[in-house]
């Protein structure tokens, strides 16, 4: 056997033993993991989500199925799943912000500014009430989460969104007065007119033309 067939034969073996080490040895098993990000759903409910065990093979994770699976919680709007050698599973989620709600027959579901309306629960502090709306509409929720985010200096004086139709935003601040902002678009400079309104005495104001800005 000449030297250059040693080598390869020998390069062979050193990969079937690298193979066997890893796949079919306890040595890359799972024995830990570590879970980022999250605020509202618990570690364990995660690891439960995402379906990997202590004991599997690290090197056999479906990690895009995992974190497929613990995007599946309500909370949830994003995950990763990574393999942090030798023995651990990196899990990282982005949550979900119940920036507003509605109520409807079988409860208040809880809105993220995607307008997605994600779960059935009691709205945390600082949620917006949306009123007047029939069913839930994600493409008019994500307009109005728009409109928060012009206001972002502003809504946890927001108390309510009143939408007697899609054309027709009013905003209701805790201090009772209100501001009819019309359809949700040009935010930016509504926004404007809307904080230098409330500067200034009035009860309600219209801003859906923010050149031409009335008081009732």
């Amino acid at each position: 056997m000449n030297r250059r067939i040693f080598y390869v034969l020998t390069a062979v073996l050193l990969i079937i033993a690298a193979v066997v080490v890893v796949y079919f040895t306890p040595l890359f098993s799972v024995k830990n993991f570590e879970v980022r990000g999250q605020e509202v759903t618990s570690t364990e409910e995660i690891i439960e989500a995402s379906k990997l065990r202590g004991g599997d093979n690290l090197a056999s994770i479906d990690a895009r199925r995992a974190a497929n699976d613990v995007a599946t919680l309500p909370w949830i709007a994003k995950a990763t799943v990574v393999r942090s050698w030798p023995d651990t599973v990196a899990i990282e989620v982005h949550e979900r912000q119940a920036v507003m709600y509605v109520k409807r027959k079988d409860g208040e579901h809880l809105i993220d500014r995607t307008g997605t309306a994600f779960l059935i629960d009691t709205p945390p502090p600082g949620s917006i009430e949306i009123r007047g709306t029939k069913e839930d509409d994600a493409e008019l929720f994500g307009k109005l989460g728009e409109i928060i985010e012009s206001l972002s200096d502003l809504p946890e004086e927001i108390v309510a969104f009143e939408v007697p139709d899609p054309y027709s935003v009013t905003l209701v601040f805790d201090d009772g007065r209100t501001v009819e902002w019309g359809a949700p678009e040009n935010n930016h400079d509504k926004a404007v007119a809307t904080r230098i309104v409330l500067q200034r005495e009035g009860q309600h104001w219209n801003v859906s033309d923010p050149i031409q800005v009335t008081v009732k």
